[in-house]
């Protein structure tokens, strides 16, 4: 019995001490380091000194966002309610009267007293208003209405807190039971609060004695503001050179709001727990501090560029070290962000936004548009544009309405139905339509199912005893059912046949057709720049087509032909951006050699297939119907039909250009219909349809240089519709020198 108790106090003292040991270990080798950083930081005084964002900047060096230094001016809540004076003066009249007699005075007797030392306190308070108001060049109104503001805003935050706190403590309590209730303080009445959120450093100068002499009740703080140069650009917009309905002799300005928004984005003033989770500022386990993590007050890139090269463009914090033992002070200084230089023309940019704007005319529902059954004349339509450089694959531009800089002025509704947001050219995929012929020719060419010289009877829809389905667009009631007889490729993509690229589909099939279409860039992915890092997916839309697994359902469905039919016109399980448009032109243009294009020099995506080599007599057949589509009184993009008779397009001289048009089927749109300020059920648009002209362009006797795409989403007819802002494009390539003529 003796043994078995020493036994068992040997095992008990064996685990106590393997208790001791193992938290030993604990304390030494696993939070070691950062416990000894809070043991050195008790002898250390740490001040972190603000660092700077990299400038973001167009591809000529121009400046398109940069940090510029500011200070604001922050007061604590007990000065904004004058408890401050009232608190230092009960503190003076304590002093004065004594302790004993303090506590036998009756409240009148202290009042009284306080009061007579309250004169100081309300004159520094008075001092200080007076100060941030010269600073700021506020008069005493304005002073007033934004210390107003802040009380009004505060005093209602607090009362509805202190409402859920009396709510808990009567259902703690009961009612009238147990303690009184005190409403405790929000973390507002403790904090201070901005007055003057942008000083610059002269401004802030006149600050700085004052705030130094009374830091608990003035907070002068180092504030970093992002500066936009080609904010609110003017651009000036010839409208002689419009279509008639809107054409003028005056020349039109157009304020871009902020000149590339979207792409450019946004910052947040707030460190979500993600930012923190990817980069902490202070590692808890090691104690290590990364200068370049994120601290409570810091900025954050949320949308854009400005998010997508997050950790490029923030900087890291400099440090000052007072040794309190020794007195010694060891600075390590900021490091400011990384530039970030992008593809883009700042000019050639703002100048596109600008012809997209709903105002000049072009991207609102107009008489020759011939949609106005299913849209009121004037409707605004969103848009795209984008302009690449065919031999590297930069983009020189990429323009949408509405833009991330109009949010402001939308409505809920209308916030809802444009997203504006979205980087249009690179986010939205849609149905190509008539655009996809001419790399439906060539698949039919590299597979060999036709020939360059082979001719094709176009008899006006492609299955028989089935006229009503997969016609070409000229076998309607409108055109007397016409058709457009036998047809060479040249011919077949000016008069875009669907008949024509109806028998491509069926006899390539929808196998051989999709992965064609996947080698030029249909349904991939490309990064250009705008996704971080650290996301899961790319925030550029890829489009779609038909996978391997899709195919095989299709097949048994016996749908595979029907499918692969409609796929020859850029109809069916088919979408694309403009980008993407663009993009597979530039590589018509090549030959087939895939380049992929970027918004960030310097910067490429490695998930790009390899192209398919095509031969110089294909890609030249191809170039010549584009060329006939806009140069050819049949060619689709020829002309405009209006009441005045024909116009064409392309109005544009000195330039070479080739050009395909494009209308595809597009989904319901979902608009305001009644104006309520509300998308509610059943307010959808449909019977609708995209409209597209993509092309190249270059010197009238050189090259081809630049590759450019349009989308008007629900716009209508392609040649009608996104032809003369194709035209637009060309012009403003033009006024930039980018391609050679420019006198219409």
């Amino acid at each position: 019995m003796y043994h078995r108790r020493l036994w068992l106090l040997a095992i008990c003292l064996g685990a106590v001490m393997l208790v001791l040991v193992l938290q030993t270990a604990r304390l030494t080798l696993v939070q070691g380091a950062s416990h000894r950083a809070v043991a050195t930081a008790r002898l250390h005084e740490q001040q972190w000194l603000p660092t700077w964002r990299g400038s973001i900047l167009d591809r000529n060096g121009r400046i398109l966002a940069r940090d510029e230094p500011r200070w604001e001016a922050a007061v604590s809540w007990d000065a904004i309610t004058g408890q401050w004076a009232e608190d230092h003066a009960t503190r003076a009249a304590r002093k004065a009267m004594g302790r004993k007699a303090w506590s036998m005075a009756s409240p009148e007797q202290r009042s009284a007293l306080i009061e007579t030392k309250r004169g100081p306190w309300d004159d520094t308070l008075e001092a200080m208003w007076s100060t941030i108001a010269t600073a700021a060049n506020l008069s005493a109104d304005e002073m007033g209405e934004r210390l107003n503001a802040i009380r009004s805003r505060v005093q209602h935050m607090a009362a509805v807190v202190w409402e859920q706190q009396r709510r808990r403590h009567e259902a703690r309590f009961g009612d009238g039971e147990g303690p009184d209730f005190v409403p405790r303080p929000i973390r507002e009445q403790m904090d201070v609060h901005v007055i003057v959120p942008d000083l610059t450093e002269a401004q802030a100068v006149g600050l700085e004695a004052f705030a130094a002499d009374h830091d608990d009740v003035l907070d002068l703080r180092y504030a970093r503001r992002r500066i936009h140069p080609f904010d609110d650009e003017r651009i000036d917009v010839d409208m002689s050179t419009m279509p008639m309905p809107i054409r003028s002799n005056k020349v039109k300005q157009i304020v871009v709001p902020r000149v590339a928004s979207t792409i450019l984005g946004d910052l947040r003033n707030e460190v979500w727990q993600e930012d923190v989770k990817r980069r902490p500022f202070l590692n808890p386990e090691s104690g290590e501090v990364d200068r370049g993590g994120y601290l409570q007050d810091d900025v954050v890139g949320s949308r854009g560029i400005e998010q997508a090269w997050e950790d490029t463009l923030r900087g890291e914090v400099g440090l000052v070290v007072r040794d309190r033992d020794i007195g010694q002070t060891h600075r390590d200084e900021p490091v400011g962000g990384q530039d970030v230089q992008l593809t883009i023309d700042a000019r050639v940019q703002a100048k596109l936004e600008a012809v997209l704007d709903p105002s000049v005319g072009l991207t609102q529902v107009q008489s020759w548009h011939e949609n106005t059954d299913e849209l009121p004349l004037g409707t605004v339509l969103p848009a795209s544009v984008v302009v690449l450089d065919i031999e590297t694959g930069e983009i020189i531009a990429m323009a949408s309405t509405p833009a991330a800089a109009d949010m402001g002025d939308m409505t809920a509704a209308e916030f809802e139905s444009l997203q504006p947001w979205l980087i249009r050219p690179a986010q939205i995929a849609a149905p190509p339509g008539s655009i996809i012929k001419p790399l439906v020719l060539a698949a039919a060419v590299g597979e060999g199912v036709v020939g360059l010289d082979e001719q094709i009877e176009c008899t006006g829809h492609h299955f028989d005893n089935q006229p009503e389905i997969a016609r070409c667009w000229i076998y309607r009631p409108r055109y007397g059912m016409a058709t457009h007889g036998d047809l060479g490729a040249v011919e077949a993509i000016a008069r875009s046949c669907n008949s024509w690229f109806y028998e491509l589909g069926d006899r390539l099939g929808l196998a051989r057709l999709s992965e064609w279409l996947g080698s030029m860039g249909l349904g991939e992915t490309v990064d250009i720049g705008l996704t971080p890092p650290w996301f899961d997916a790319p925030v550029e839309a890829s489009g779609s087509r038909p996978d391997t697994a899709t195919v095989e359902v299709l097949q048994r469905r016996g749908e595979e032909i029907f499918e692969s039919v409609m796929m020859g016109i850029g109809q069916g399980r088919t979408t694309w951006t403009p980008l993407q448009a663009a993009n597979a032109y530039a590589t018509l243009a090549r030959e087939g050699r895939r380049v992929p294009p970027t918004v960030v020099r310097g910067y490429r995506s490695a998930n790009v297939q390899q192209g398919r080599p095509m031969s110089p007599r294909l890609v030249n057949t191809i170039i010549v119907g584009l060329e006939d589509v806009i140069g050819q009184p049949y060619g689709t993009g020829h002309h405009l039909l209006l009441e005045s008779g024909r116009e064409p397009i392309f109005r544009v001289k000195g330039a070479r250009i080739a050009a395909k048009t494009g209308t595809a089927q597009a989904p319901p749109w979902r608009r305001d219909l009644d104006g309520d300020g509300a998308i509610e059920k059943g307010e959808r648009v449909t019977g609708l349809e995209h409209s597209w002209v993509v092309g190249l362009v270059g010197n009238e006797d050189g090259p081809w240089r630049y590759a450019f795409a349009v989308l008007v989403e629900y716009g209508g007819s392609g040649g009608r519709v996104a032809g003369p802002i194709a035209d637009q494009v060309i012009r403003v390539l033009q006024d930039e020198s980018y391609v050679s003529g420019g006198d219409s």
